[in-house]
């Protein structure tokens, strides 16, 4: 008789049935396993064939994408869906200087290098350009300048091989933390020669020849890439004696983010090769400074088996808008989480568009530039009647106030509470994945994870309210409309204006300044009856100024304030028209350092940014406070790291939350989010102007 449970796993299972197999043999009938040496072979047998099965198991799971976890094995099973992980990427800066050249043979010199390598050191890094850079001197002044010079921290270098046919032909980058998107393929004829072939990068073979310079990549073992050429058939293949070399960027990825202070360490050349007659002295130019960022680890491993299989379907031409969303994030680097729909989707709708929304790793918008090159690019993948269109991700935050009450029989005190309630708070964002597109807020589970965080918790409440900006042209007249995506809270429902009975205002926005009063800082809110009002506070005193200048309606939540010709903001929100000079506040000098004592070579850079946008907050109450979702497929759903409010069961009278505390002012500067996992640090407004 033969063993009949083949599929039993654990150990104890597999020793049962070792046994039973045994007791079918006559001489085995009566036999006792457990009290005799025999049970040392029965237990030797079912190890073997545990850590059998067991490998057996693990391996079969590494042949498959869903369940291998090994990142080798995964690596090998994307390169089969033609897709390569993201290497480890470089942090970078933009830097703005200017230099003196002396006086060589009677003249100033009429051109100067900035020679590739390093340039500046900052944060304990070294930064470096991956490319001379030349610019004109003014032959009048002997000055020269650079502007918006983007550097990257890591050291460059290059790594030669000699062709030899009778190898593998893959030429391996020697160092896992080389950032591939700096790569250089070069090659020569032979080691003496001085001239080369630039090669590039393939990523399909459709438009590629016996003679094409292209070469193709792909990821090693233990994070190391590979280079491999052609073989005369599709792309050029390499003569024995050639020499490749490949320039790369070694680096540290996203450990040098955030660096703002850079000293100038790099070699400026002139026109006559002498590097020796240059004086450089470094300036700050505060309208496209930026601190370091867009260093990033390589990719992941969940990262990969969740792109690989959606970029193999995109098949290099976009059709879906999943197919818009996966290529936008293999075109540009900064993009953290994308959302593409079709026009048929907006209200009204607008056919023959398909609509990319971009949330970057930075948290700042991308710039005009940046958005036309990347619709430029994916039209080259999109169907010939379908027009992509890159647009601002739509925000909208969610302000929750909380009041715990708790028993102080318990145990607890306030500061351990408080310090739960946050941590829980953040627990929940990680899980419900909030901060980013196509979110939902929904109530009952965020006072759930509150309740949980501690036995003492007899009672959660909360008022939730929503938030989103308009974003006013100054000294033109307008009129701005926003929407939530939900109905607003109607604070007397019996009331239908027939009576002079007040409602109470569950719209309330930040403060701004019209093109009539100028000089003061006017709000607007609800009247309660579908019109908007704006008005001015002296202290004690409540001023209208205009009664009707805006339509609301509550059964959808769309709030259109004009038409108003805005020329600035309140003293608390950003606004261009009232910044002058910018300063860091570090010296009172105006010029963003903090103290512009060190000049010439050792000049410090100090690149801290700044916010020149203006925006109006405009805070809401909305119907339904239990479940919020998002306004728009564009729109990014964030949630405020709420106020909290603890104390003990019985309090008299209990702390109240009312209906009109709403309070756009903690709108003004950006607003600090609960901080959870993936999101990350919103950043500033003016950085996406650097790159």
């Amino acid at each position: 008789m033969q063993p009949n449970n083949l599929t039993a796993l654990d150990f104890e299972d597999i020793k049962s049935s070792i046994k039973s197999y045994l007791r079918t043999r006559t001489e085995f009938t009566d036999y006792d396993f457990d009290g005799s040496a025999l049970s040392y072979l029965v237990d030797a047998l079912a190890y073997n064939t545990y850590y059998t099965s067991f490998n057996a198991n693990m391996a079969i799971n590494e042949a498959f994408l869903s369940s291998a976890t090994i990142r080798d094995n995964i690596v090998n099973i994307a390169k089969l869906l033609n897709y390569v992980p993201n290497s480890i990427r470089a942090s970078r800066a933009s830097l703005n200087f200017e230099f003196q050249t002396n006086i060589i043979n009677g003249a100033y010199p009429s051109t100067a290098t900035l020679l590739k390598g390093p340039v500046a050191v900052g944060g304990g890094y070294t930064w470096s350009t991956i490319e001379d850079i030349t610019v004109n001197v003014d032959t009048s002044t002997g000055k020269g300048k650079l502007d918006a010079l983007t550097v990257y921290q890591g050291s460059l270098v290059t790594s030669n091989f000699v062709v030899d046919t009778f190898k593998t032909g893959e030429y391996e980058i020697p160092t896992p933390n080389a950032d591939i998107s700096t790569l250089v393929v070069r090659v020569k004829p032979n080691e003496s020669s001085t001239t080369f072939d630039l090669y590039t990068q393939a990523d399909n073979i459709t438009d590629l020849n016996n003679s094409t310079r292209v070469y193709f990549l792909s990821e090693g073992q233990d994070m190391r890439y590979r280079v491999k050429f052609g073989d005369n058939v599709i792309g050029r293949d390499l003569t024995d004696g050639e020499v490749v070399s490949l320039t790369y960027l070694v680096t540290q990825g996203a450990e040098a983010n955030e660096v703002q202070r850079f000293k100038f360490r790099g070699r400026i050349q002139t026109g006559t090769g002498d590097d020796q007659n240059v004086i450089a002295g470094l300036v700050i130019d505060t309208s496209t400074r930026c601190i370091s960022q867009l260093g990033e680890d390589a990719e992941k491993v969940e990262s990969i088996k969740y792109n690989a299989p959606r970029y193999y379907a995109t098949q290099n031409r976009a059709v879906t808008s999943q197919d818009y969303s996966v290529i936008t994030k293999k075109l540009y680097n900064n993009a953290d989480t994308v959302v593409a729909y079709g026009g048929d989707l907006l209200n009204p709708p607008v056919y023959g568009k398909v609509y990319i929304a971009i949330k970057t790793k930075t948290g700042s918008p991308l710039n005009d530039a940046t958005k036309n090159s990347l619709e430029s690019r994916l039209r080259t993948y999109s169907m010939a009647s379908i027009d992509p269109i890159i647009v601002d991700p739509d925000e909208m935050f969610v302000s929750p106030k909380v009041f715990v009450q708790y028993d102080p029989a318990s145990g607890a005190n306030v500061s351990d509470l408080t310090t739960g309630v946050q941590n829980a708070i953040g627990e929940w964002g990680a899980q419900t994945q909030i901060n980013n597109f196509n979110a939902v807020f929904r109530n009952s589970a965020f006072q759930r994870a509150i309740s949980g965080s501690d036995s003492g918790i007899s009672d959660v409440s909360t008022q939730i309210s929503v938030m989103k900006y308009i974003k006013p042209t100054t000294n033109q007249t307008n009129t701005y409309c926003i929407t939530i995506g939900s109905g607003l809270y109607d604070s007397n429902p019996s009331n239908d204006g027939s009576t002079d009975c007040a409602k109470e205002a569950v719209i309330q926005s930040g403060t701004f300044r019209t093109a009539d009063r100028p000089g003061v800082d006017q709000q607007f809110e609800d009247n309660g009856f579908g019109e908007l009002q704006t008005y001015f506070n002296t202290g004690s005193k409540k001023y209208i100024t205009n009664p009707s200048i805006g339509s609301v309606d509550y059964s959808t939540g769309q709030i259109c304030f004009g038409p108003v010709n805005i020329v600035g903001s309140g003293p608390n929100v950003p606004d261009d028209s009232n910044i002058s000079t910018p300063d860091d506040g570090d010296d009172g000098t105006g010029d963003g350092g903090d103290s512009g004592t060190d000049t010439g070579i050792g000049t410090v850079i100090d690149t801290d940014a700044l916010n020149n946008d203006l925006k109006i907050p405009v805070v809401v109450i909305p119907a339904n406070p239990n479940t919020i979702p998002s306004s728009t497929p564009g729109t990014v759903l964030s949630v405020v790291n709420p106020e909290v409010t603890v104390a003990p069961i019985g309090t008299t009278p209990p702390p109240s939350i009312p209906l009109n505390s709403l309070t756009p002012g903690i709108f003004n500067d950006i607003p600090t989010l609960v901080d959870i996992t993936p999101f990350e640090n919103p950043g500033t407004d003016n950085t996406s102007a650097c790159f």
